[in-house]
């Protein structure tokens, strides 16, 4: 057979000289049929779809027709990146929790402890979601034979820490948490016509993210389900509420895409999330070069700086008594445009001790970092606050309402949805919108009614859940623009006294000082001397 092989080629040479397009005739005629991803354990180019112009073998035809014989059960991962991963094999199939599509099996006995309570979780009937392979999957995933190149995907899919992203005249990578889970910027169907791609959170993922290892291993399938449920319950809420354009949206759905550089075939399920675009605040904020900071900078946190996405930033995280809203968690666009991201912990989902904590909420102790620096705020030592202003001060809300206070101004939309809130129970919040556990349902409850019947800032400093003393801070005036020096020195455009007055106390466990120096705290947190006041309304 290789004699007759070696006979024909050059007689098609032969034949071609004399055809200008007969090349083509070659190649097709040399390109092997695709297998389907399906059929396939690993496959170093997926195509999407089906591709034109290609033989496709029907999907189980290698394993029905028995050309190609089973892997071994222990298999390697071929990876540009790591030639020495662990093998797997069924022994190898550690999974914590079943990875139930429903995950009703976990929920009727999973259960948490809060405030000293056991609470019951909840799942809907419609929640569908496989946060993980099934261990007959992953076997029968194993017994497959390797692929250079396959068919079927329904994506592309990159690791996020590898993109880049050019805005504000910067080309910066993506900032990827610490968490095991992966990251990756996705095509969706509509992005060869809008250029607009996703970012997919994948729980489970058998490869290692620092070393690159191999290992079919996953714990904590429950609370990573338990998470996504939490964001669409989350999400629903701020739709009725109107409060969609400062956020961005999430869905679950199937993966279906291949790694690149390691084959591995992601076949189920992850968090899809709208990619925020633009840059985080962390990215351009710490930023100090003095063409930057007296162009694009100062521009986009001034003139161009969207002032009703600040306000509406406000009102989002807290209603949602969100605890995460760092730099990393808002994106900025060259045009001023904010999104947030990351909204999971919020309503004491997972965060039970601690009530709200925003850049974008006044006297909680993010907004107090961002306006005295990390040192001042968590009374390290003999700390100074900078010459040099955050240029994220000017997120403050009070800058861009009338009289400085929102109090009970909200838009139509929102009053009605803050209203339904207030006069439902949390059972009722719990199953109208499928958050896991009522407790959040509570939280939610009780602020939308403190909102409603006392005004966004009386909330914001007694409505509970409160902060622990030691991290509730009184608020200072408010920067309400930039300005810069000819050396890129930022100070606030109008006259600003940024006094230091820190509450009695440990500012990062919330209680009770027990460092080897004077505490320089100078009152009781969570004490006020202005309007509003406690006792008022």
């Amino acid at each position: 057979m290789a004699r007759d092989r070696w006979i024909v080629a050059p007689l098609r040479v032969v034949v071609c000289s004399l055809m200008s397009l007969c090349i083509f005739w070659g190649l097709s005629i040399e390109a092997e049929p695709l297998p389907h991803i399906d059929d396939c354990y690993l496959c170093q180019k997926c195509h999407t779809g089906k591709p034109s112009g290609r033989r496709l073998l029907a999907q189980g035809y290698i394993n029905d027709a028995n050309t190609i014989s089973h892997a071994p059960a222990s298999r390697r991962l071929t990876s540009a990146t790591d030639t020495s991963a662990a093998g797997t094999s069924s022994a190898d199939l550690q999974t914590g929790h079943d990875a139930s599509a429903s995950l009703s099996a976990q929920a009727a006995g999973s259960v948490r402890s809060l405030n000293k309570q056991t609470e019951e979780m909840y799942v809907p009937a419609d929640f569908k979601f496989q946060i993980m392979p099934l261990k007959s999957e992953i076997e029968s995933k194993s017994s497959k034979p390797n692929c250079t190149e396959c068919y079927g995907c329904d994506t592309q899919i990159v690791p996020l820490q590898g993109v880049v992203t050019a805005a504000h005249g910067q080309e910066l990578r993506a900032e990827v948490g610490a968490s095991p889970e992966w990251l990756f910027l996705a095509d969706m169907p509509d992005t060869p016509m809008t250029g607009k791609r996703a970012v997919v959170k994948v729980w489970c993922m058998p490869i290692d993210k620092v070393h690159g290892t191999f290992s079919w291993r996953c714990s904590n399938t429950g609370e990573g389900a338990k998470a996504v449920q939490f964001l669409l319950a989350q999400q629903k809420v701020m739709e009725e509420c109107g409060l969609m354009d400062v956020t961005i949206k999430v869905w679950p759905g199937r993966v279906n895409a291949v790694v690149p550089g390691h084959g591995l075939h992601v076949w189920w399920d992850g968090l899809w999330m709208e990619r925020a675009e633009g840059l985080s605040l962390n990215q351009i904020s710490y930023k100090r070069t003095r063409n930057f900071v007296t162009g694009s900078l100062k521009t986009v946190m001034g003139e161009r700086l969207n002032k009703t996405l600040v306000v509406r930033a406000a009102l989002y995280d807290l209603l949602s008594s969100q605890c995460d809203r760092h730099s990393q968690n808002v994106f900025i666009t060259e045009s001023g445009q904010i999104k947030l991201i990351d909204n999971l912990q919020a309503l004491q989902f997972s965060w039970v001790n601690c009530a709200m904590d925003s850049i974008f909420l006044p006297g909680t102790q993010k907004n107090m970092v961002i306006t005295w620096g990390g040192n001042v705020a968590f009374k390290i030592r003999h700390a100074q606050v900078r010459r040099s202003i955050n240029p994220m001060v000017v997120l403050d809300y009070r800058c861009y309402v009338e009289g400085g206070r929102i109090g009970k101004n909200y838009d139509p939309k929102m009053r009605q949805c803050l209203t339904k809130l207030r006069d439902m129970t949390p059972k009722q919040i719990q199953l109208e919108y499928g958050f896991p556990y009522v407790s959040s349902a509570a939280i939610l409850q009780q602020r939308a009614s403190d909102m409603i019947n006392k005004g966004f800032e009386w909330t914001l400093r007694y409505g509970k859940p409160r902060s622990f003393p030691p991290k509730a801070y009184r608020p200072q005036e408010p920067c309400c623009g930039l300005d810069a020096t000819t050396k890129g020195v930022l100070h606030c455009a109008h006259p600003w006294t940024n006094r230091i007055e820190l509450p009695y106390g440990d500012p990062q466990s919330g209680g009770e000082w027990h460092r080897p120096y004077p505490d320089p705290g100078t009152h009781i947190g969570g004490t006020y001397l202005d309007f509003p006041q406690e006792g008022d309304y």
